[in-house]
């Protein structure tokens, strides 16, 4: 569903956002390091803000629009270690805004 927001016109598309980093991501997988390790130490250590990067799961609402809306939600509070484990703990789950 998001990455069709990439897209101007997906259908016609060769769908390829994204393919080059899932790759870098299932390799890093497959060896014995953690996936991506070394950029979230580095977020830890260089950063100071914390942004979460989430989308709307478009295909449970009915309505005409097919795109995800695409938002970008700050973390507060803790420290920045503290911060990106938090976000890191969220990834690839729902959450509930209220």
């Amino acid at each position: 569903e998001c990455k069709r927001r990439f897209y101007r016109n997906f259908f016609r598309s060769k769908q390829k956002a994204f393919t080059k980093y899932q790759k870098r991501w299932s390799e890093s997988l497959k060896g014995d390091s953690a996936p991506m390790a070394a950029e979230i130490e580095r977020a830890k250590k260089y950063c100071q803000v914390i942004r979460a990067v989430c989308h709307t799961q478009i295909g449970k609402v009915k309505i005409g629009c097919k795109k995800a809306h695409i938002k970008e939600i700050q973390v507060n509070g803790g420290t920045t270690a503290q911060k990106v484990d938090f976000v890191t703990g969220l990834f690839e789950q729902e959450v509930k805004v209220a």
